[in-house]
């Protein structure tokens, strides 16, 4: 393994594997732009989080834009990863319950996740409202699989509908939170989900 050292005088660190060097880079980007925001992220604090030189930061990924969107997609897959497993075995009505409270909790305490999707204002100045939408399209085409994994027999293209309504309510649930805190609790929203969002499920 070798090192230099970077213009500040902080030693760096080149690892033997490129994925290594990555998952660090990716893993310093969440906590810098969760500790500060997207538009207040140092690009070259991210390198020095990660331990490595600028140059190699940046022949991975040329912008913070292109930061931010391995960023957001790793995010993005793991988020799903954890719903898929939470409704291993249910009912397609119990699973959408399940998905929206999980959904609910994942952006609420995740605190990279609630920064971007519900803090840091600067988001909109740098997604547009496409990236948004590909975004909610994204999740929802992902959802409906599960679903249909778990049993839904409800046609496209009404499922995919219904389930583009639980992606969207969750996000403005989230934005403009209930005043009463016992509506933010996990046992109240899978309960709202099952009494007003699984009949759409079948």
């Amino acid at each position: 393994m070798s090192s230099d050292v970077s213009a500040s005088g902080r030693k760096t660190r080149n690892t033997d594997s490129p994925g290594d060097q990555e998952d660090a880079i990716l893993s310093a980007a969440a906590a810098e732009f969760t500790e500060t925001g997207v538009r207040r992220a140092s690009v070259d604090e991210i390198a020095k989080r990660a331990g490595v030189s600028r140059s190699t930061l940046y022949r991975r990924f040329p912008n913070k834009e292109s930061l931010l969107l391995a960023v957001a997609t790793r995010l993005y897959q793991d988020g799903m990863h954890a719903l898929e497993l939470s409704i291993t075995g249910l009912s397609p009505k119990e699973a959408i319950a399940e998905a929206f409270s999980v959904g609910a909790q994942l952006i609420q305490k995740d605190p990279l996740m609630h920064r971007l999707v519900i803090e840091d204002a600067d988001m909109k100045g740098i997604t547009s409202s496409s990236v948004t939408s590909m975004f909610i399209d994204a999740v929802t085409d992902r959802t409906v699989r599960a679903l249909r994994s778990v049993g839904a027999t409800r046609p496209d293209p009404d499922l995919r509908d219904a389930v583009e309504i639980v992606v969207r309510l969750v996000i403005s649930q989230l934005e403009v939170p209930a005043s009463d805190p016992m509506k933010q609790e996990p046992e109240w929203v899978r309960a709202f989900a099952a009494t007003h969002l699984a009949p759409m499920i079948w």
